[in-house]
């Protein structure tokens, strides 16, 4: 019997009762799909709703239920489980959480043939934008299962880079079905990010993010606000050599991105990547110059006429190499999740080396 794992985190910013509730809908759907039983490997409150976890372990089992956070599991337990999942042998794996949990599965799946569906419960949630799954997560649920039981095999049109590429193709009865594909995966210093990698004052931001997610919307914002206002006028510039493809470039910056494939020119709400396996990075920063163009900066990358602005630099490298004058450690964050890396910083990345599920046909 075909199997899948969902891995649910029960600190995303959705309750608890509502991620409960999308488990229970994606592993119905799943049934739907052809799947019978249900394990669950790690969450009281999943269980107590109806699923069994009383079933033979040496039975073959559908959907295996893996919990990030739960209650007595504070550890990285929970990749461990994943790994024997992956070991025994599964058809997908479906995580439910932001931009950071999915980030965290993933780095369980580089390199194996085992897919990941996105359900998209975080704030940004920007690999499920770049694939076009739909937002909503009920919808991104519905969407990523409808056929999924169904595998053909040849070579498919991957509706992300409008090119042929060699997958599997999960189809309905009714004609709608899921494609699988494989993206690029970015690295800095061993670590891996699906989306960005990001040096300088963003990271600092993501520190008060952090402190004042269990509290209200109106007082997050406010804090969130004053701590932008203070660190434009207190942060320090990073003095920075860069080499890029052998061709080096000093800057003196306070913000530098590096993105998994190049972004687009307009960044309305969120940066965009057209394509996500194009072998390259994309390198984005802002030079030193005088805080009141901010503003003026900010309206260039909303109109999409940034890439000419003097005190933007940008370039598309095939790897990076990162150094500071002064600094020997930089704090990092990778999609979302602070690192403290030891310079210099070595970019690379490790083309189709995660396999992702992707609406076959365009969602809404």
């Amino acid at each position: 019997m075909s199997q899948a794992v969902i891995v649910v985190n029960h600190r995303a910013g959705a309750g608890v009762e509502q991620i409960d509730a999308l488990t229970r809908r994606l592993s119905d759907r799943l049934r739907d799909q052809g799947r019978e039983q249900v394990r669950d490997h790690g969450r009281d409150q999943v269980r107590d709703q109806g699923l069994d976890q009383d079933q033979d372990q040496d039975q073959d089992q559908d959907v295996i239920l893996i919990a990030i956070g739960s209650q007595g599991d504070q550890s990285n337990a929970w990749t461990q489980r994943l790994r024997a999942a992956i070991a025994n042998g599964v058809d997908g794996v479906f995580v439910l959480g932001g931009d950071g949990t999915v980030l965290a599965v993933a780095s369980v799946l580089i390199n194996t043939s085992v897919p990941l569906g996105i359900i998209p419960l975080g704030t940004a949630n920007l690999l499920a934008r770049d694939l076009g799954i739909p937002l909503n997560a009920e919808d991104a649920a519905d969407c990523l299962t409808e056929g999924f039981n169904s595998r053909s095999d040849g070579r498919l049109t991957d509706r992300l880079t409008g090119r042929f590429t060699d997958g599997s193709a999960h189809e309905s009865a009714n004609g709608s079905s899921v494609t699988e594909a494989a993206i690029d995966v970015g690295f800095v210093n061993g670590q891996p990010f699906l989306c960005a990698s990001m040096i300088g004052l963003t990271t600092a931001l993501a520190r008060t993010r952090e402190a004042v997610r269990d509290r209200g919307l109106l007082q997050a914002a406010v804090r969130l606000v004053r701590k932008a206002l203070r660190l434009l006028w207190r942060y320090p510039y990073h003095r920075l050599r860069i080499t890029a493809d052998g061709q080096e470039l000093k800057v003196t910056t306070r913000a530098l991105m590096i993105t998994n494939n190049p972004i687009q020119s307009i960044v309305q709400p969120y940066p965009s990547r057209a394509r996500l396996d194009t072998g390259r990075l994309g390198l984005y920063g802002i030079c030193y110059g005088p805080i009141w163009e901010l503003p003026r900066l900010a309206l260039r990358l909303l109109q999409g006429d940034w890439a000419d602005d003097p005190r933007i630099f940008h370039q598309q490298p095939q790897s990076l190499r990162i150094e500071a004058r002064r600094e020997h450690w930089l704090r990092v964050m990778n999609d979302g999740e602070r690192l403290r890396l030891k310079t210099p910083l070595i970019y690379q990345l490790r083309p189709a080396a995660l396999r992702v599920l992707k609406p076959g046909k365009a969602a809404t």
